[in-house]
């Protein structure tokens, strides 16, 4: 590739770092994407049951226990502890609304 290309192509596709967090790992993403599963299988159930909104609160223990998770992840990896006390604080705030409902 001519050095113009590789010029151009850089102006539209450049390499840059990420502002989110770091890569995340694989036993991690399994239990997000088993969580996100999840919470489709309870939407469905909801909607087949005309919507019975009781149902749902168990979609907000379900992100409840994934903030925790995501917070165990950075606590793990040793991330900046800001980061950790908001998954944590977000954590909290869903079991809250969960124990509400």
């Amino acid at each position: 590739m001519s050095n113009k290309l590789k010029y151009v192509m850089g102006l539209f596709f450049e390499k840059r770092e990420s502002t989110k967090r770091t890569k995340r790992t694989k036993p991690f993403i399994l239990i997000s994407y088993l969580m996100r599963i999840l919470m489709g299988f309870i939407l469905i159930l909801v909607i087949i049951n005309d919507f019975n909104f009781n149902i749902i609160k168990y979609i907000i223990l379900l992100l409840g226990i994934g903030s925790i998770i995501d917070g165990f992840e950075s606590f793990l990896k040793k991330e900046n502890t800001r980061q950790m006390l908001l998954d944590f604080g977000i954590a909290f705030m869903w079991f809250v609304v969960f124990l509400i409902s």
